[in-house]
């Protein structure tokens, strides 16, 4: 009697492993182009830091007043542009949302790239337009009298880029937690009461007691924080910083985490 059982060689042969990975390269262009050549998504994501800029830093009385390693209008540039990257990156990761009303989701489900692959794929993609948006923002506050020391200026690309992965974990979080209508709500609300309450678009300094108490909880602290140390100098560093961008960052994708494979086990 003939036995019909495979070998283990052979029933890797007919049936692959398929790496979890595969396609990442590819998902990601195809994100970043979806963003990047969409001129209302990418007009926002210019416009937003830019404005918020020269509202507050550019042409002022105070502009050229001397801090650190830079002027008052540099510093400035920098928080604002954290606050504009924490809006734009934050809305373009809650657009998961939109993709799991239309089924879009599922969809990816079936391809071999896991759960955790598409987060990074997602990722990857929208600081890639991050990184673009810094760069212009930076070359407009150099044209308006924004000023830093060589080193502060290529310092300040990298940490704004690390720490805007928390408000990309916000937007997906709510994205993949929260129901399509609410999810923009919701991240523009954590992204707009964190910046006012960890001291983004007003100085700690200027604020009563109980909010400086509370500010280092909140989800922006050490992102505000950190984005300034180019400027202020890198002895004004604290453990409670980094710490307070892993935890928030964390915590969403955390969620997003347990929102996507909820979405896509069903």
């Amino acid at each position: 009697m003939m036995s019909h059982s495979l070998t283990a060689e052979q029933i890797r042969s007919q049936n692959p492993v398929v790496r979890p990975n595969r396609g990442l390269g590819r998902f990601i262009w195809v994100l970043f182009s979806g963003v990047f050549f969409n001129p209302f998504n990418i007009g926002f994501a210019i416009l937003m830091p830019v404005i918020m800029y020269l509202m507050f830093g550019a042409n002022q009385e105070y502009s050229d007043f001397s801090v650190g390693n830079g002027n008052v209008a540099s510093q400035v540039l920098v928080s604002m542009t954290l606050f504009g990257m924490m809006m734009t990156t934050s809305s373009f990761a809650a657009n998961v949302s939109l993709e799991r009303a239309q089924g879009v989701s599922r969809l990816y489900a079936l391809t071999p790239m896991s759960a955790l692959f598409q987060l990074v794929g997602r990722m990857v993609a929208i600081l890639c337009v991050g990184c673009v948006v810094v760069l212009i923002t930076f070359g407009v506050g150099v044209a308006t009298g924004a000023s830093m020391s060589g080193v502060a200026w290529v310092q300040s690309v990298p940490v704004l880029l690390l720490v805007s992965t928390v408000g990309i974990a916000i937007g997906f979080g709510c994205g993949f937690a929260v129901r399509s209508d609410g999810a923009f709500a919701a991240t523009s609300a954590i992204v707009v009461l964190s910046a006012f309450g960890g001291g983004l678009t007003i100085p700690l300094d200027q604020m009563g007691a109980f909010f400086q108490s509370l500010a280092p909880w909140t989800p922006l602290w050490g992102a505000g924080q950190m984005v300034l140390l180019p400027i202020h100098g890198w002895e004004n560093f604290t453990p409670n910083m980094l710490v307070n961008v892993a935890i928030w960052a964390a915590l969403f994708i955390a969620l997003a985490v347990w929102g996507l494979r909820r979405d896509t086990g069903r």
